[in-house]
């Protein structure tokens, strides 16, 4: 069992390569607003070729079953992320109507 070693601690040179971007709220805000509009169309352009998949596959087209299969796995997991993206939102919107003024 020599092939294991030991973990070692963080190179001082891996932490300088994280940098954090200065930049104002509102383009972060910008930036955060058109992730979300991305995800939202990648999920619904995933759900549709999945659609499309499986009706092709029931109508007898030539199609392999694993693809359709992967197809529907992918748009079901980005499905599951977006309900929790935006259980996670409602749960910090309630929260700050909670928050005392």
């Amino acid at each position: 069992m020599s092939g294991i070693e030991a973990i070692g601690a963080i190179a001082p040179s891996a932490l300088t390569a994280i940098e954090v971007p200065a930049s104002t709220s509102g383009a972060q805000a910008a930036d955060f607003r058109q992730m979300l509009g991305d995800g939202i169309a990648k999920l619904d352009d995933n759900l549709r070729v999945a659609d499309h998949q499986l009706r092709a596959m029931a109508a007898g087209e030539n199609v392999a079953v694993h693809d359709v299969m992967i197809s529907m796995e992918q748009a079901r997991m980005q499905l599951m992320f977006m309900v929790e993206v935006r259980n996670r939102a409602v749960e910090a919107y309630q929260e700050l109507m909670r928050m005392q003024l």
